[in-house]
């Protein structure tokens, strides 16, 4: 099952319940498949929130039909050091510090510095070195620093 499939299932659902998506993981073998979900809203994430949350989202995926009988469902709050999973997320993180794992032409790199600018195709980090600019097409993880 894709993942942007999965979001657009539940999305909806999980926002009525007064949390938004922060992000989907899904991995392992279709036999035993591990659907992570991190949701968050303004206030915070509790407890009480994940628990709604995987009662619910557990009620849509036992119907699903194109889903894994045998799956594990984890639902959780991005944490202090969230991971970011969709472009739109960075805008609000201007000016933070970001930890960010790239390929750079044939090498992949992990470089850290302060979110200077967003824009549609990429996001400029301001380090000790200088400014670089990097294409969201060749992030592979970019974690908030706290």
């Amino acid at each position: 099952m894709d993942i942007d499939y999965i979001k657009k299932m539940l999305e909806e659902d999980i926002e009525r319940l007064g949390c938004k998506v922060w992000g989907l993981e899904l991995f392992g073998r279709r036999s035993n498949q591990t659907l992570r979900i991190f949701i968050d809203k303004n206030e915070g994430i509790s407890v009480e929130d994940c628990e709604k949350v995987s009662k619910h989202v557990s009620k849509v995926l036992d119907t699903e039909n194109d889903f894994s009988e045998n799956y594990m469902l984890e639902v959780s709050s991005p944490g202090l050091d969230r991971k970011f999973f969709y472009n739109e997320q960075y805008k609000d993180y201007l000016n933070e510090a970001l930890k960010v794992t790239f390929f750079d032409s044939q090498n992949k790199k992990t470089i850290q510095g302060r979110l200077e600018e967003v824009d549609k195709t990429s996001i400029k980090l301001e380090m000790k070195e200088g400014q670089m600019q990097i294409a969201f097409s060749s992030i592979i993880q970019a974690n908030l620093i706290i």
